[in-house]
C-alpha cells in the first residue's frame, strides 16, 4: 500500500476517535474542537446513511455539531470502532475504501458497512478529505426497527 492510500485508512480511524469523542463530549465545544471533523469533509461531501438518507456537507455539520456530548453520561461505555479496513482502487488523487463501523454502548452494539470515496486535500487531516460515504447495517447488526444508534447523525 502506498502513502496516500495508507493515510485513507488511517483517516478512516482518526474520524471515528473524533466522532466518538465528540459524542462523548471528551472534546470542547469549540471551533478548536469542531474543527477535527469539519476539516476532513471534502466540499461537497455526501453521506448516505444506513437508512437511506442523504446529508450534505452544510447539513451534515450542523447536525453533528448539535450531537455534542449527548452520550457523555455513558462516556464510559460507548466505544466506535473501525476494522477491517480495505482499499478497494485508487487512482490519481482519489481513493474508495471501505470498512466496518462497530457502535459499542455497554452490552448493545450496531455495525455498519462503510465505503468512502478519499479526495487528496493539504487542508485536510492527513491530507485526505472525506468526499463521499455510503453505509449499509451488517446482517443482524442494525439496531432495533432501524432505531439511532446510539446517535445517527445522517
Amino acid at each position: 500500500m502506498d502513502d496516500f492510500a495508507d493515510r485513507c485508512v488511517q483517516e478512516a480511524h482518526r474520524l471515528h476517535v473524533v466522532l466518538q469523542d465528540w459524542l462523548r463530549g471528551a472534546l470542547p465545544r469549540t471551533a478548536e474542537g469542531f474543527g477535527p471533523f469539519a476539516d476532513a469533509l471534502a466540499d461537497p461531501c455526501r453521506v448516505v446513511s444506513p437508512l437511506g438518507t442523504i446529508t450534505e456537507r452544510a447539513e451534515l455539520l450542523t447536525e453533528f455539531e448539535a450531537t455534542h456530548g449527548v452520550l457523555a453520561a455513558q462516556s464510559d461505555a460507548f466505544v466506535i470502532r473501525v476494522e477491517n479496513a480495505l482499499v478497494l482502487r485508487q487512482w490519481d488523487d482519489h481513493a474508495l475504501v471501505s470498512y466496518e463501523e462497530w457502535h459499542d454502548l455497554g452490552d448493545e452494539s450496531s455495525a455498519r458497512l462503510s465505503t468512502t470515496l478519499y479526495t487528496a486535500d493539504e487542508n485536510a487531516p492527513l491530507g485526505v478529505a472525506w468526499s463521499h460515504v455510503h453505509e449499509t447495517w451488517l446482517p443482524g447488526r442494525a439496531p432495533v426497527a432501524g432505531e439511532r444508534f446510539p446517535v445517527e447523525v445522517a
